[in-house]
């Protein structure tokens, strides 16, 4: 019985090692990356061209972002624009045509009751 048992769990412990590899490269979803809804996309675009800003960090220290997936900080240089100034919700650039505020979060409107 002991037997048996002991080759059943090294068999079932195989199984599970060997399962990824031949379910194939299945692609996996990142669990941190932030929620894409309809809504915030449309908002991006339209208001942001070809520039999307995915997060900010913003301490006593540093101020980072990222936008187009790139790190960027202020000063620094995304596309043909300048990041002028990063906040907690927002990023401004400044283009050679004009300036744009990429929002992290969508315009939140308030229905009167």
């Amino acid at each position: 019985m002991r037997c048996i048992q002991t080759l059943l769990t090294g068999a079932l412990g195989l199984a599970l090692f060997a399962a990824p590899t031949l379910a194939g490269d299945a692609a996996l979803s990142d669990p941190t990356r932030p929620w894409k809804t309809a809504g915030y996309q449309g908002q991006q675009a339209s208001s942001a061209g070809s520039y999307t800003l995915s997060s900010t960090l913003v301490s006593s220290t540093r101020r980072v972002a990222v936008i187009n997936g790139r790190h960027v900080i202020e000063g620094e240089a995304v596309g043909n624009a300048t990041v002028l100034k990063i906040r907690k919700h927002d990023v401004i650039l400044q283009s050679p045509q004009r300036q744009i505020t990429l929002k992290l979060l969508p315009d939140i409107v308030k229905k009167q009751p």
